[in-house]
């Protein structure tokens, strides 16, 4: 059975490295990963999702799940996420999606599209930079 649950100190080095094994990731970063939460199958890592923080909004980072995640498991693994990021002062979950399918299954998690003409990524407009083709989806907490 999955269970879902936050990161913690003996659960952090499991993480890193379920992290670490999946190419796209070149690094771990632990502030990052305090944040994070997992869904576990007998104590094997299914899936993982954290926040970065910036003020009072949280940037999505590390969604990577397999295939055996149901929607109603990442539902549960968004909600525990909302709860942490709460606790921690955020008001505002922002993700990027680099591709329908993301942008889709956030959607299916009630976030809503934001307009990429708002959006600065370095002070530089979103248009001028990698992300220019990415959509930006954003949940209030409530």
């Amino acid at each position: 059975m999955i269970q879902i649950e936050e990161v913690t100190a003996s659960s952090k080095t499991m993480a890193e490295d379920f992290l670490k094994s999946i190419p796209s990731i070149e690094n771990v970063d632990e502030e990052i990963l305090n944040n994070a939460v997992l869904a576990l199958d007998d104590d094997k890592i299914v899936g993982c999702i954290s926040f970065e923080k910036f003020s009072e909004k949280g940037l999505i980072r590390y969604f990577v799940f397999k295939k055996v995640l149901s929607t109603d498991y990442l539902e549960q693994l968004l909600s525990r996420l909302e709860e942490k990021a709460k606790k921690n002062g955020i008001e505002m979950l922002v993700c990027i999606a680099e591709c329908s399918q993301i942008e889709e299954l956030f959607q299916s998690l009630s976030f809503q599209k934001l307009e990429n003409k708002k959006i600065f990524l370095n002070e530089e407009k979103i248009e001028n930079t990698s992300f220019h083709r990415a959509r930006f989806l954003n949940k209030v907490l409530e």
